[in-house]
């Protein structure tokens, strides 16, 4: 698990917080964890944070002092200190439950932040051997995971949490401490183990400079947030194997190249059915959909459905009651029975190792090695993106140390925070450097400056600037080969080979001025649905009308997507990965074929000279399969989705070849997994590359117009989807219910149909709500297997393929990742045969791939989803929903796309307050749309940092911050 924030408002998460805690008044805050066994409910919140200290007029609070129900309401409800009732800096204003925006709509006022919960929840496995112990084992488990939190927030209080001073925030203030709570709890919201922590750290802050009160830089803390939670693992694994003797295994996940650490010996399939996510209220929801089919001969609506949650909510709520630990276990020990060969306290027990742990100080590890470390870490963390700071440095940095156990938490954070630094130093600061004269009053104590956040600067790697510079360079130079203006004139007014009609005139321009340009990176731009395709069918005929068959190559980041290129245009593909591979393996290839070569030129006529001949002209067509001759031409398709480094090393080939690159997508559709941002560069450089607007998708006019609003983040256009009758609003479960009835009623009609999600928990929940009714209906045979993630997979289900395999062959192609198919028969074995989904081919995938690399396929992700065109959409938003995932979900369907908006997002439901307040769907949606997370090329982001910097208005108030700095302090100027 990790480390989860929520912002809390006045008065939000209060009744959870308090409602929870166990009703003992004669048991005091040092009684321990026993004192709950028998107990209905959690213990009290106990306050902690170094700015205790400046409460009750400076008298402070005790760390470990019980929180009343009278402290914490005036703590959230009334940001007063807890004590006195004095207001903590500045007063709430009171605001209207209404509000009028730009848009002349009546909206529910925002609310003041209160605080944020910083939710600590231990790794599963660690809650499972918790569960399990005995009483003795549980409390050091227990106490463990208390001082791994706490020592986190120590460290946020030295490094992380900070406070806003001057005109604008210009000066990040260090703070005296924060002032927190923490309310421990056993399980998850699903009744399964899980041991967690809610911090709820105050909205309000002490400056060390004047001591006066004001609110938390939130920035900070979510820059901060992933260290502090990889922080978290690893000190609690340190103190979990010096007091338990706890060994470690990394385990690989599905869908990330990243490690998860979990306690050696505790099997996946005992975590796994302790990671239920059902609750009591979908239980009972699901107990009164089976009644109503039975009384009405028929399965409810969505619309009913949502009608019966609403029902079950209250009833569940009307029986809630907390359940004693003790009652807790017992339930946890029975259903564990099944997955242990003995007792639950001899195996919790038999989780210790004999050997003495090894445990390192920060002196055990020499600079050299950490320097190495360093070299790793930022390899790594500019793999991913194309700039960073320095809280991605420390967070990555924490991950490649975690299989190291350390004596204290300041080893651990030296070690990583030292290996950070060490990282920064072999990378590009963007961020320019401070400039003037700056009064000791506003630098830290460690020199830097207070005008820059801690961790703030802006990083990248020379090597990718490089890059970028290489494809500018390339993307002005003029003198690739081309297709002469009259031939390409000819071509875009006829008909297309294999098609029915002509080029667009907007489509026919586009390839005119791509081929005639003589650029060497040249670009066609698009906008979802305007085409592209069918203008680089054009840009194929143009070309080998003058360069000859053969003489146009396709390219994608994805096999799926070079399926697809080769589709539309009608020439082999191939993705970038395997292209740039090959062309490593040229100089192999040609030597190969030389050697042959040179050994048929000395040889006298026989059947083995025959045989060399043979040889001979195998590795030269292998060579020549892979290299790039004069006056070809390299279209890569969904550009914006390939890496910078790839996008270089195919100009670059190209160029040395005497060819010419086309570079084909939307800059604001998704970004690539790896480092980015190199496709919208270069068409911010070029204002005049090809172009296509005119979306030809939609049926409807107004969402032709709506998709080009939304691309370009128009706030405004949200109102548009509203008003359309395209948006609907609510919990998630009721969002996932609608989704699926839309997808099913469509099916139901005969149209081509796709659920979509950014997030793959809810992918999988609407696969397995596909797949349950499709079962129900006789479509898909009860008689399955399971996947890897225990999803269940029968004869008929549309399952979709995740990792290319070349050696699965299917018909003239092979298995892809994001291929789909419907499943034909499984055999004992669990090997599995498919046929594509659009008909024809069939392939045979060996057990493990089945395991491991397959998915059910009725719903999809926004980055598979990318590229497909389908009838109707409907598309699951949330408030971490950003515009890219957004613009690409609300684009695939030609007759209808539909939004889902869960206005009661919470990023961590297990450990979830269960109390939403309903956001406005139209304000997430404006949030989304006016939102980019796409990878900004370093290039970009050195100017925008050059032209913050030196802003007007932040000059102006350094300068003020400076000269107030300077009076308070005369003898601290420099």
């Amino acid at each position: 698990m990790t480390m989860s924030i929520r912002r809390m408002t006045l008065g939000a998460g209060y009744r959870y917080l308090m409602s929870s805690v166990a009703r003992l008044d004669e048991v005091g805050p040092a009684a321990g964890l026993t004192a709950y066994y028998g107990a209905e409910g959690t213990p009290p919140g106990r306050f902690l944070g170094a700015g205790l200290a400046g409460l009750a007029k400076g008298a402070g609070i005790q760390p470990g002092t019980e929180v009343t129900e009278e402290a914490l309401w005036r703590m959230l409800g009334m940001l007063q200190d807890p004590v006195t009732g004095e207001p903590l800096g500045q007063i709430p204003h009171a605001t209207p439950a209404t509000v009028i925006d730009r848009f002349g709509r009546t909206r529910k006022a925002p609310k003041t932040v209160a605080g944020f919960d910083l939710t600590f929840s231990a790794p599963k496995s660690v809650s499972v051997a918790w569960a399990l112990a005995d009483d003795a084992t549980r409390a050091r488990i227990y106490a463990s995971h208390r001082r791994a939190l706490e020592a986190v927030i120590e460290y946020g209080e030295s490094q992380v949490f900070a406070t806003r001073l001057g005109k604008g925030g210009v000066v990040q203030e260090d703070i005296r401490g924060v002032v927190a709570t923490a309310f421990d709890h056993w399980d998850s919201r699903s009744g399964d183990p899980q041991l967690h922590t809610h911090v709820v750290v105050l909205n309000r802050v002490q400056a060390v400079s004047d001591g006066k009160w004001r609110t938390l830089d939130s920035k900070a803390l979510f820059r901060a947030a992933v260290g502090m939670s990889e922080l978290y693992n690893g000190i609690l694994a340190d103190r979990l194997t010096a007091d338990l003797g706890w060994t470690w295994t990394p385990e690989q996940r599905r869908r990330s190249a990243e490690p998860k650490w979990e306690v050696a010996g505790v099997s996946a399939e005992l975590r796994d059915h302790f990671s239920q996510r059902t609750t009591a209220i979908e239980a009972a929801k699901d107990d009164l959909v089976t009644t109503f089919t039975a009384s009405h001969g028929r399965e409810p609506t969505a619309r009913e459905v949502i009608q019966l949650r609403q029902h079950a909510t209250l009833t569940t709520r009307e029986d809630k009651h907390l359940r004693p630990l003790r009652d807790l276990i017992t339930d946890w020990r029975d259903r564990a029975e099944t997955f242990i060969d003995q007792g639950p306290e001899r195996w919790a027990a038999s989780l210790t190792r004999d050997t003495a742990p090894t445990l390192r100080s920060a002196n055990d590890i020499d600079d050299g090695i950490l320097r190495d470390a360093a070299k790793v870490v930022l390899a790594k963390v500019a793999d991913k993106r194309a700039t960073f700071t320095r809280a991605n440095l420390f967070a990555e940095a924490l991950r490649e140390l975690h299989g190291i156990r350390f004596a204290t938490p300041a080893d651990r954070t030296s070690v990583a925070g030292k290996t950070a630094t060490y990282a920064t130093e072999l990378a590009v600061q963007l961020t320019p450097p401070d400039v003037g004269r700056v009064p000791d009053g506003l630098r830290r104590t460690d020199g830097t400056t207070k005008f820059v956040a801690r961790d703030s600067e802006v990083f990248a790697t020379q090597e990718l600037l490089d890059a970028e510079a290489r494809l500018l360079d390339a993307a002005a130079a003029e003198d690739a080969p081309v297709v002469p203006a009259a031939t390409a004139f000819a071509i875009t007014e006829q008909t297309l080979p294999g098609r029915t009609h002509h080029l667009s005139a907007e489509q026919a321009a586009a390839v005119n001025a791509a081929v005639t340009s003589g650029r060497r990176v040249d670009l066609l731009v698009g906008a979802a649905g305007t085409g592209k395709s069918t203008a680089m069918a054009g840009v194929r005929a143009a070309w080998e009308a003058t360069h000859g068959p053969g003489s146009v190559v396709g390219l994608a980041p994805s096999a799926a997507a070079a399926e697809v290129l080769a589709d539309a245009v009608g020439v082999p593909t191939e993705n970038t990965a395997k292209w740039i591979s090959e062309q490593d393996r040229l100089p192999e290839h040609k030597a190969k074929a030389d050697g042959y070569a040179a050994q048929v030129a000395r040889a006298y006529p026989s059947r083995g000279t025959r045989e060399l001949e043979e040889q001979t002209v195998d590795a030269q067509a292998a060579y020549e399969r892979w290299a790039l001759r004069p006056g070809q031409l390299v279209i890569v398709d969904e550009a914006s989705m390939a890496g910078t480094f790839d996008l270089d090393r195919i100009a670059t080939a190209a160029t040395e070849a005497g060819a010419k690159v086309l570079l084909v997508g939307d800059w604001a559709q998704l970004s690539p997994v790896q480092a980015g941002g190199a496709f919208k560069l270069l068409t911010h450089a070029r204002p005049d590359a090809p172009a296509l607007h005119d979306v030809r998708r939609f049926r409807h006019e107004w969402e032709r117009d709506a998709s080009l609003d939304l691309r370009a983040g128009q706030a405004s256009v949200a109102a548009t989807y509203a008003a359309q009758g395209r948006v609907e609003s609510g919990t998630r479960e009721d969002m996932v219910d609608l989704i699926f009835d839309g997808w099913k009623q469509d099916v139901k009609a005969g149209q081509t149909s796709l659920m979509v999600a950014a997030d793959a928990e809810t992918v999988r929940d609407l696969n397995a709500r596909a797949r349950a009714h499709r079962l129900a209906a006789g479509e898909v045979s009860d008689t399955c297997t399971r996947l890897g993630d225990g999803t269940a997979v029968g004869v008929g289900d549309v399952v979709v393929t995740r990792l290319n395999r070349r050696a699965l062959v299917t018909g003239n192609g092979w298995v892809k990742n994001g291929d789909d198919w419907i499943v034909q028969s499984i055999d004992e074995r669990s090997a599995m045969r498919v046929r594509r989904a659009n008909g024809g081919a069939v392939a045979v995938l060996p057990p493990d791939y089945v395991a491991v690399n397959l998915e059910l396929g009725y719903a999809t992700t926004a980055h598979r989803a990318q590229g497909r065109t389908v009838d109707t959409a409907h598309a699951y938003i949330t408030a971490t929903t950003v515009r890219e995932p957004l613009y690409v979900m609300v684009t695939r369907g030609r007759e209808s796309n539909r939004l889902y908006v869960d206005t009661t997002f919470d990023p961590d439901a297990a450990t979830g307050h269960g109390e939403h307040a309903q956001s406005d769907p139209i304000d997430i949606l404006q949030a989304a749309i006016t939102t980019s997370g796409a990878d900004l090329s370093a290039t970009e982001t050195r100017r925008l940092e050059e032209a913050a910097a030196t802003a007007r208005w932040r000059l102006e108030s350094q300068g003020a911050a400076a000269i107030t700095a300077a009076r308070s302090h005369p003898d601290r100027w420099l």
